[in-house]
């Protein structure tokens, strides 16, 4: 009888919801995408040599805090618990208007009267970039940024359904 109820309470303690799964699922892949990103842009890119230095000061924060935001979505995607959803949907926002700014910086770079204010003027002349990137980086900046406003609103009145869990 003793067995029973043991192996009852952990079959029940498995059970995960869904949607959590889902909801900290995407945010393991926006976070793994901005880290590979950032990783691609140090490792391969030389953004250490080319960039000014806060340029990528503002690259080593940001992968930081994605770091933090991609270890936060995997506990919460292990344990599919509401309660670990909050650290990981602020990393994420976090992570997501930081982006946002540092790809900012990286088209006004690119246009205007400020073309290459954020490269080492060694590599003014010799630095070139495709258009296609430069739209790429901005839209899909704009869709992070959409989707922050989203699901700030749709915490907020889950939280204000559910403020007894909380």
């Amino acid at each position: 009888m003793q067995v029973k109820s043991r192996y009852r309470y952990w079959r029940m303690r498995r059970i995960k919801d869904p949607k959590q799964r889902l909801y900290s699922g995407l945010i393991l892949v926006g976070a793994g995408i901005l880290l590979f990103r950032t990783l691609r842009m140090v490792l391969v890119e030389q953004a250490f040599d080319i960039l000014v230095e806060w340029v990528y000061t503002l690259l080593i924060l940001e992968f930081m805090i994605d770091l933090g935001c991609l270890l936060a979505a995997s506990r919460w995607f292990v344990l599919s618990k509401w309660k670990y959803a909050s650290s990981a949907l602020k990393l994420g926002a976090w992570a997501a208007i930081l982006h946002a700014f540092r790809v900012l910086i990286y088209v006004l770079g690119r246009t205007g009267p400020w073309v290459n204010f954020d490269v080492k003027p060694e590599y003014h002349a010799s630095y070139t970039f495709d258009w296609f990137w430069v739209y790429f980086a901005a839209g899909f900046s704009a869709l992070a940024l959409i989707g922050v406003y989203v699901t700030w609103r749709l915490w907020l009145r889950y939280k204000s359904k559910y403020d007894q869990y909380f």
